[in-house]
């Protein structure tokens, strides 16, 4: 009876010992994938025009004025928007490749920041309606130049910038249309 008794202990041990390796796996797996649906934006609640699917929300920057220029086309993204002029005078200079991507598909995004000091931390903000949010991610400037990138599930063209919260400058926006 004995012998029996001690493979069923085992037997139970043993089972206890794999319940608890597979909690702790999922428990890391599963934290994994909520930092990654942090990151590429997912889970947050719907606006009004974005036919359920869910997006971001992000803090909203105060630091510059709100930029109200329209261009022609801008509905649809296939005309990116003018410049204004306060953006023209900031200095910094973005660019993003590629400008059509699919969903969470890697987009560089990078420039040039003449005059600003080594270390200078840009953050990347997205047009959300009226007002510019952070993106979570930045790009610090060195020799002049910056680079970072993007992936973002939202569908439709996104309008990116860079933004010198010391020295409250923005880039040129630049539109990037997700499929």
């Amino acid at each position: 009876m004995d012998d029996e008794s001690d493979w069923r202990k085992q037997l139970l041990v043993g089972l206890a010992v794999l319940v608890i390796v597979a909690l702790l796996i999922g428990g890391v797996v599963g934290v994994i994938a909520i930092k990654a649906a942090d990151v590429a934006g997912i889970g947050s609640t719907p606006s009004s025009d974005t036919g359920g699917i869910t997006f971001p929300t992000f803090k909203t920057t105060s630091k510059t004025p709100q930029d109200t220029s329209t261009t022609p086309g801008d509905a649809t993204g296939s005309t990116p928007p003018t410049t204004s002029p306060h953006q023209q005078r900031s200095g910094i200079r973005l660019t993003a490749s590629p400008s059509q991507a699919g969903t969470y598909q890697r987009v560089n995004l990078t420039g040039t920041y003449p005059g600003a000091g080594p270390g200078t931390s840009l953050q990347v903000q997205r047009r959300e309606g009226t007002a510019w949010v952070d993106f979570p991610t930045s790009a610090t400037v060195s020799g002049g130049k910056f680079s970072t990138y993007v992936e973002t599930g939202r569908p439709g063209p996104n309008r990116f910038r860079v933004f010198d919260g010391g020295a409250s400058r923005a880039s040129n926006i630049v539109v990037v249309q997700i499929s």
